[in-house]
């Protein structure tokens, strides 16, 4: 159909399947069925087309609609969805559906469709995000007092909560919400109009069809609005950190879930054992996510580079970027949903995670801080008599009163007579916790306000997108009655 004033009735039949896209194009059929609405009812409202025109190609479209994707002669000489929902239309409108492309040319069609498309991806995914950030803040509000080490290099550094420790990856995904929602009002710009890349000489309505299909705004530069996918890049750049951000959480439970470490119990319905040591229970799930996440990250650099250089306006380079996104928006969502399933089931070990605070002279940094503050040392002096101390606590079995005045006396040149009472309850790991009152630090206090702020913040991003979702919902339900 498409071919036959320029290039005759048949392609070669190689050349067909190389060069399609109706593979991924399923993934367009609402949207494509829903632009191709608006474009009809504006066209009529300009009378660029006659009414009956119009009426005839809403209900042969709604009557494509309801058959679905599936109905469609999925011939790959139409090469996408565009031509076989246009081939289809012929039959149920007649001729009146060869007047639909007036004003409008596939590339804009395209890339109205990714647009919508892209934009209900980002809505449901933020939705996974939200889920998974809920069940964090519940098991936090559960473990405001339950103690366990912090960690940098891997290596015990100083006492903190498990609530504490749940809240900080609480706040990195928050910032991955907060990035989709300042990504959104650049996703829903609408570039029907632009037609190839000039606009057209018809009296079309821009703002009308972006009105009628939900978006915030109209294209400014129609050679931009057909040739830029910066839009799917920056959807795929902010999931790609999303990921990296999921990675960090998995490792941890696999390392968490080891003897070595014991701090929690996965789910049996969750976890895989070995075929030939009964006795093992993996944490398959987690390292399953670790392995498919790093798909989205290679995506984003293929991504980058199959867009790269490209010249304005169109190139056909830009049909291979749309399956790279859409697969990556899967991983990460199946994830997301698969990560509130997981954490909703894990039981953590407050007696595993307290355990080895003692030993491993976690408030060290506390003791140094209390020599600055009551003995009115220089923090240097203090950072140098602590370390002595622990190098010999570390040969002797733990931390004395009498090792500490012994490294006094060896670097200062005296004795600190520090009172046993003080310098048991500051080396006691909660009472180093509890001494923290700086907002956004380890104790109970401060973690319950940062469990409500946390429920405020997600609240607003919550309902941003809830927004967002009723506003397409009502867009589909006027267009396609779906």
């Amino acid at each position: 159909m498409l071919r036959e004033g320029r290039l005759g009735n048949h392609a070669d039949t190689e050349f067909a399947e190389f060069t399609s896209s109706l593979e991924f194009d399923r993934n367009l059929f609402k949207y494509d069925i829903a632009g191709s609405i608006a474009h009809s009812e504006m066209l009529s409202k300009q009378g660029i087309i006659s009414e009956e025109d119009a009426e005839y190609i809403v209900k042969g479209l709604r009557k494509i609609f309801s058959l679905g994707y599936s109905a469609l002669d999925l011939n790959t000489e139409y090469e996408d969805i565009h031509i076989a929902v246009e081939a289809r239309l012929k039959e149920f409108a007649g001729s009146s559906a060869l007047k639909l492309h007036t004003a409008r040319s596939r590339n804009d069609q395209i890339a109205l469709d990714l647009r919508m498309f892209l934009r209900d991806e980002v809505i449901s995914l933020a939705e996974n995000i939200i889920a998974f950030e809920k069940v964090i803040l519940n098991l936090a509000s559960g473990h405001t007092e339950t103690l366990m080490p912090g960690y940098t290099h891997l290596q015990i550094a100083q006492p903190v909560t498990l609530a504490h420790h749940l809240l900080a990856h609480f706040n990195i995904l928050l910032r991955d919400l907060e990035r989709l929602r300042d990504a959104f009002p650049r996703i829903n710009v609408s570039p029907l109009g632009a037609c190839a890349l000039a606009t057209t000489s018809f009296s079309i309505n821009n703002d009308y069809t972006a009105k009628l299909l939900g978006f915030e705004t109209s294209f400014e530069n129609s050679q931009d609005a057909v040739a830029s996918r910066d839009f799917l890049l920056e959807a795929l750049s902010i999931i790609s950190i999303s990921s990296i951000n999921i990675t960090k959480i998995c490792e941890e439970i696999i390392l968490w879930s080891t003897r070595e470490f014991g701090f929690v119990e996965l789910p049996e319905a969750l976890s895989s054992t070995s075929s030939i040591m009964p006795q093992k229970k993996n944490p398959d799930a987690f390292e399953i996510i670790r392995a498919k996440v790093s798909i989205v990250a290679g995506s984003f650099s293929s991504a980058l580079m199959l867009t790269k250089a490209l010249p304005l306006a169109y190139n056909r380079d830009l049909q291979e970027l749309s399956p790279i996104v859409f697969n990556s928006l899967r991983v990460i969502r199946d994830s997301f949903s698969l990560l509130s399933k997981l954490f909703s089931c894990l039981k953590f070990n407050r007696e595993a995670l307290k355990r080895n605070l003692d030993k491993s002279f976690s408030t060290a940094t506390e003791l140094a801080d209390f020599l600055v503050k009551k003995k009115e040392l220089s923090f240097r002096e203090a950072h140098q008599i602590v370390g002595r101390v622990v190098m010999k606590a570390e040969k002797q079995g733990g931390i004395n009163l009498k090792l500490l005045e012994e490294a006094s006396q060896e670097i200062l040149g005296r004795k600190l007579e520090i009172d046993v009472g003080e310098f048991e309850t500051v080396l006691d790991p909660m009472k180093a916790v509890l001494n923290r009152k700086i907002y956004g630090s380890p104790s109970p206090e401060q973690t319950e306000k940062s469990i409500y702020i946390g429920n405020e913040k997600l609240k607003l991003i919550e309902d941003y997108f809830a927004g967002r979702k009723k506003t397409a919902k009502k867009v589909f339900n006027e267009l396609l009655g779906d």
